[in-house]
């Protein structure tokens, strides 16, 4: 085999080895773990107190960048609380990556881009990864580990 015909069989190999399933070859589970995902944030930017009290597990565990150690779900819906009288998301985008369900946990992977402004008025665009983990809680699915990290800083 020529080198030409080699390296175009390994360029297609690597392009369908590392290109992200897409929403519409989702099975229906995994539709419906990306489908909580997504109302969670609805929920969570529109400051309606839903969350993160109505999606996450008694158990769960965050931490990000943001916090020096992980937190619980007390200091979730604290600083949650004080985030929707303190400051507002105005927009923001939601690019799922991969969702891996075994059994009764699946683990989420997507990017986000999003603006928003503090209680200065003063706005930032932000750019990041999050990796989710949800365990089936009877028939729904429920938070039990979050981390998010920077891709980019742009203000």
């Amino acid at each position: 085999m020529n080198i030409k015909v080699t390296g175009t069989i390994c360029a297609l190999l690597w392009l369908v080895l590392t290109t992200p399933i897409n929403a519409a070859e989702w099975n229906k589970e995994q539709t419906k773990v990306w489908n909580l995902v997504a109302q969670s944030w609805v929920d969570e930017t529109t400051g309606n107190g839903k969350w993160p009290g109505n999606y996450v597990h008694k158990d769960v565990v965050s931490w990000n960048s943001g916090w020096p150690v992980p937190r619980g779900q007390a200091s979730m819906e604290k600083w949650s609380r004080f985030g929707d009288q303190n400051s507002k998301t105005l927009q923001y985008e939601l690019f799922p990556l991969a969702i891996v369900i075994k059994n009764d946990t699946a683990v989420v992977h997507y990017s986000v881009v999003s603006v928003g402004e503090n209680h200065e008025k003063k706005r930032k665009r932000e750019q990041g990864g999050t990796v989710e983990t949800l365990v089936r809680d009877g028939k729904n699915w429920k938070f039990i580990s979050l981390t998010s990290f920077d891709i980019g800083k742009s203000n």
